[in-house]
């Protein structure tokens, strides 16, 4: 397998990015490209450490974001309490800039209490994105270098076929790590969109009950993927909609 960094640089200048907008009702209405930081983290009871980052929403406006909130991992964990807190940016260079001004291994005492940090990432959007947190398939494949822009073409290809499918609150992403470490290395994560549990759990269904119109679809971005090396589900949500 050869080394995905050279693309990394390649890609971005493929899609033109654009700033993040979001619409005054907050509806997720917003299509975006840029980039995102993650900060992936241990969490021993999730529901406190969420409820604590939604009370205060500071630290987010600091850090100059568009747009945050949490990913939780509800299927497929590497650890109890696997999630991850995320940030939205207009570019790169404000992923980074942003991810400058926060350390999370400096956190006040009645944060760091709250979770166990992991590793922190940047991740560049390679496909047409629409921030509509939901139900989140999300995998980490590795495709060669030389047949990305098809896998990400096919990927469009299979957003389209599913929601003309009948599903047209479906949607997915491609996304490149930036500053990943060991963690995030040789490998494209994909996210895949449903807005609920049920409605995720109805692709499946139609899949392998052979009723899926887009199952061609399906198998014409299989065939771009040397290998899957993790797959799980995350619940995701929003709660800062930035300035």
């Amino acid at each position: 397998m050869k080394n995905i960094t050279g693309f990394i640089l390649s890609c971005c200048t493929v899609f033109v990015l654009t700033p993040l907008t979001i619409a005054d009702n907050h509806a997720p209405q917003a299509t975006m490209e840029g980039a995102f930081s993650t900060l992936m983290v241990a969490a021993p009871d999730v529901g406190q450490y969420v409820a604590s980052m939604k009370k205060d929403v500071t630290p987010f406006k600091a850090l100059g974001s568009q747009g945050a909130g949490v990913c939780v991992v509800k299927s497929g964990h590497d650890y109890p309490g696997q999630m991850q807190v995320w940030n939205a940016f207009s570019s790169v260079q404000a992923a980074l800039v942003g991810s400058s001004k926060y350390d999370p291994y400096a956190a006040p005492s009645r944060l760091a209490r709250l979770r166990d940090v992991k590793y922190a990432v940047t991740w560049k959007p390679i496909k047409p994105f629409k921030l509509a947190p939901g139900y989140e398939r999300v995998q980490r494949v590795k495709v060669a270098p030389e047949n990305v822009p098809a896998f990400v073409a096919s990927m469009s290809d299979l957003e389209v076929a599913i929601q003309e499918g009948g599903h047209p609150d479906f949607f997915n992403g491609v996304f490149v790590p930036i500053g990943g470490g060991k963690h995030e290395s040789q490998t494209l994560m994909l996210r895949s969109i449903s807005p609920t549990p049920a409605a995720s759990g109805a692709l499946f269904d139609e899949y392998f009950a052979g009723n899926a119109s887009w199952a061609a679809a399906y198998m014409a971005v299989a065939q771009h993927i040397d290998s899957v090396e993790s797959d799980n589900f995350e619940l995701c949500e929003q709660f800062y909609f930035g300035e």
